[in-house]
């Protein structure tokens, strides 16, 4: 991966064979990123999103190989438990040109990924909810 700061945080290249969520919060620790948003586009190999399902408190997954192309990856940081913690949503089309989306638990680029990260000078928490079956902003009434 390489990086460049901009004026509002920074630009990011993901190449051949790295994996998203985990290169992205590696990138985050190490940059001590408090919180921001992100978007991106490029293409993966493979993916593996969800649909969270709100009966079972749970994800129900479906994992996508082959050639797609990221029509959307959206998302912010925050911090769970003091580390950085990445919640995306990606859409992604095949050779049929069909969308599929949902949340990104994985995926792993195939050419290249561009994403640019928009950081946060304040902390922004997460709240560890293991009963709701994922993991709520938790903003400070200000």
């Amino acid at each position: 991966m390489k990086s460049q700061r901009t004026t509002q945080g920074w630009v990011l290249r993901l190449d051949r064979g790295e994996e998203i969520v985990s290169t992205l919060t590696a990138w985050a620790e190490a940059k001590a990123v408090l919180g921001g948003y992100l978007f991106g586009i490029g293409s993966v190999g493979e993916a593996e999103l969800g649909r969270f399902r709100r009966a079972t408190s749970s994800y129900e997954r479906r994992t996508f190989t082959g050639e797609y192309e990221i029509l959307s990856l959206i998302g912010n940081l925050s911090l769970l438990d003091g580390k950085p913690f990445l919640h995306c949503h990606m859409i992604i089309a095949g050779p049929d040109f069909l969308p599929h989306g949902g949340h990104l638990f994985r995926g792993v680029v195939s050419v290249t990924c561009e994403v640019h990260v928009e950081t946060s000078e304040i902390s922004i928490i997460r709240e560890s909810r293991p009963d709701l079956g994922f993991h709520p902003l938790a903003p400070a009434d200000d």
